[in-house]
């Protein structure tokens, strides 16, 4: 037997990676400006305050290009919406990019001018606080970001023999900002993130039936008041179902009200399946429950409403191994024009009494004969 699943844990998953979406949003667009302004006033002060017998020229220029080409891809994302990727690529491109960028300076200084070496400290400290930051999403984006062009430098810095105790005092800084901006960012991303879950998770608990993980009253009506006003400004249809669980009573007083409990789980997934996406599934009290059909008429409602029924008295349900049929009563109603959600509701209840009264486990329209 199926039984419906709470949605607490997938609607907090999903809150929590909207908001990751928007941390990595904001950073990519406020990164990718602080990059720019950093690197080129580092580039002019570089240029006219420090004087180098290594003359880099057009090879300075050509190293910085993937991070100014990152930032720019950065900023037409956020401007024009090109390319259409995720905030976190963009991160990964610039952090890469600063560090690679770090990295290739100070192998050419260690190369052919390893007694400037120190002078890169500084900058080395401000690439890796700022790739740090990049990988927000955690360690595995800093291993990636930061750990494999690092890897890498060491790689080719071995290969090279390059002057192993003239670099390595060079990471001391680096390391240390690293490892400060890892803890914070780390304690800073749990509060935040704990703090979504908890206020989603108190969102659903009051919008939610706790049994079924169906919406509750509470949660349904915006959406019927949402339906109405679009009705009203476009003249769209919509319809409602009233159903009603036939002879509920006894489940109870014969198996228990746990068995009960199960029924109305088995019947909230059974409904739920038979629905569209756009539609809503309300558990309106005790064993009634709620259907909006946006842009649905009468006769599609009709139809749904038949969907219903049948799935519930076509397949038995195993009830503490037991089985049992349980079938339901419903009530159909179209708004009409100009008609407010209360009058809409009373007509749908009306027609499930009529449901009722002609021997139940069968659909009625109200208006109808």
């Amino acid at each position: 037997m199926n039984t419906a699943r709470s949605p607490v844990a997938a609607d907090c998953q999903q809150a929590l990676e909207t908001y990751k979406e928007r941390m990595e949003s904001g950073l990519q667009y406020g990164g990718a400006l602080l990059l720019l302004v950093t690197v080129s006033l580092y580039q002019l002060s570089h240029s006219y305050f420090h004087v180098h017998r290594l003359e880099l020229g057009p090879t300075e220029w050509l190293l910085r290009l993937p991070l100014f080409t990152a930032i720019s891809m950065a900023l037409l994302n956020h401007w024009v919406g090109w390319p259409r990727w995720p905030a976190r690529y963009f991160l990964r491109l610039m952090g890469i990019s600063l560090s690679t960028l770090a990295l290739s300076l100070l192998y050419l200084f260690a190369s052919h001018e390893p007694i400037r070496v120190a002078q890169v400290s500084d900058a080395m400290t401000i690439a890796f606080f700022g790739a740090t930051v990049f990988s927000l999403r955690g360690f595995r984006e800093w291993l990636l970001i930061v750990l494999l062009p690092v890897s890498c430098f060491w790689v080719l810095a071995l290969a090279a023999e390059l002057p192993v105790l003239t670099l390595a005092p060079v990471f001391i800084g680096p390391a240390l900002i690293m490892l400060v901006t890892g803890i914070l960012l780390t304690l800073a991303r749990r509060v935040a993130f704990e703090g979504v879950i908890t206020r989603e998770k108190l969102n659903v608990i009051a919008t939610t039936d706790p049994l079924t993980g169906l919406l509750n009253r509470r949660a349904f009506m915006p959406l019927i008041r949402q339906e109405l006003a679009r009705a009203l400004r476009s003249d769209n249809r919509f319809s409602i179902i009233l159903a009603d669980l036939d002879r509920f009573k006894k489940v109870n007083d014969t198996w228990g009200h746990e068995a009960g409990d199960l029924v109305l789980q088995e019947t909230a997934a059974r409904l739920q399946d038979c629905l569209r996406a756009q539609d809503a599934l309300c558990r309106w009290g005790g064993e009634e429950f709620l259907i909006l059909l946006p842009e649905t008429d009468a006769a599609g409602a009709m139809i749904v409403a038949e969907k219903c029924r049948q799935q519930m008295a076509g397949l038995a349900m195993a009830i503490h191994g037991i089985r049992h049929t349980q079938p339901l009563s419903l009530g159909v109603a179209e708004h009409l024009r100009g008609e407010d959600i209360d009058p809409l509701i009373i007509r749908a209840d009306e027609a499930l009494y009529r449901a009722k009264a002609r021997g139940r486990n069968q659909a009625c329209l109200a208006g109808s004969d």
